[in-house]
């Protein structure tokens, strides 16, 4: 038990109470949270990619199982959530959102501030790497399932490549495969802006809360995703790093983070092509409230065992 709340009030409350900074702000200042994401998916999560791929010190080999991996936990996962809505007969529409929702965690603005303060520095190269992916298959497949029927499949695969998120990653490891330092001039305001990512990521999350309009709690749906996503999910990812023969201190990472709440992204989209935009917005909010107690038994679980 000192050990929970050793955890709890070192590791996940403080990344709750910077989210909550930014709900209870809100309401007073009113910032508008679209630019606030903007600025953080154009300008400070690039840089902060940017910058850890290309002066981590990890060889890039040990990257590339990550890859692997989270190409792996999201063909698993996807259907998961799909079958339970067919199993317990719900309607048909939510299929697609729960899948994605099952598969796609905050391992961005939630993950990262997580590996970070419960693992280390030197493991947001894995988490890194994990949510340029996550990214990029939300952004192609995601698209793909929530799209309207019919238009150019090129249309829909093209989002994946309007943000500067994915040069980020591939100039970062090219960098760093190729052992190429950046000038001062360039490293150095790299790393102060990766350097806000944590904080303002969080205040962000917490602005989006507040800002949400369409909330609406239905009991089964809503219970099936939040099993899904924080016992189905991690429990099915630690058994994908086991078959995999992944290092223990890197599968510790990645279980913890399957367990972040429902990624943002999912709803955006959903809003965006009107797919149970309420449904995946009000999954997000409850899935952030009740991330302290789960994050904090996955983390943990992964120190007692």
């Amino acid at each position: 038990m000192d050990l929970f709340s050793d955890i709890l009030t070192r590791v996940t409350l403080p990344i709750i109470a910077l989210v909550a900074l930014g709900w209870a702000l809100q309401g007073r200042l009113k910032l508008d949270v679209p630019t606030l994401n903007r600025i953080q998916v154009y300008v400070v999560m690039p840089a902060f990619l940017l910058h850890f791929l290309s002066s981590g010190k990890q060889p890039l080999s040990v990257v590339w199982p990550v890859v692997y991996f989270g190409i792996v936990q999201f063909m698993i996962l996807i259907p998961l959530g799909w079958l339970l809505v067919i199993l317990f007969r719900q309607r048909k529409s939510l299929g697609p959102v729960m899948g994605l929702g099952t598969a796609y965690a905050n391992v961005g603005f939630f993950g990262m501030p997580v590996t970070q303060l419960a693992f280390g520095s030197e493991y947001l190269i894995y988490q890194s790497v994990l949510t340029a992916l996550m990214a990029v298959l939300v952004c192609t497949v995601g698209v793909a399932l929530l799209a309207p029927p019919g238009g150019s499949k090129i249309a829909k695969f093209k989002t994946a490549f309007e943000t500067p998120l994915i040069p980020s990653v591939v100039i970062g490891l090219a960098l760093r495969g190729f052992q190429v330092e950046l000038p001062t001039v360039v490293s150095q305001p790299m790393q102060f802006l990766g350097s806000i990512f944590t904080p303002l990521a969080l205040y962000t999350l917490g602005a989006q809360i507040a800002a949400a309009k369409s909330i609406r709690f239905e009991l089964v749906p809503q219970t099936l995703i939040l099993f899904l996503k924080f016992i189905a999910a991690p429990v099915i990812t630690w058994g994908i790093c086991h078959a995999m023969g992944l290092p223990r201190d890197v599968q510790d990472v990645i279980v913890v983070a399957a367990a972040t709440p429902v990624g943002v992204l999912i709803a955006i989209f959903a809003a965006e092509y009107k797919r149970e935009s309420e449904f995946i917005s009000t999954a997000v909010v409850v899935s952030t409230a009740l991330s302290p107690i789960f994050v904090t038994g996955w983390i943990l679980a992964t120190r007692l065992f």
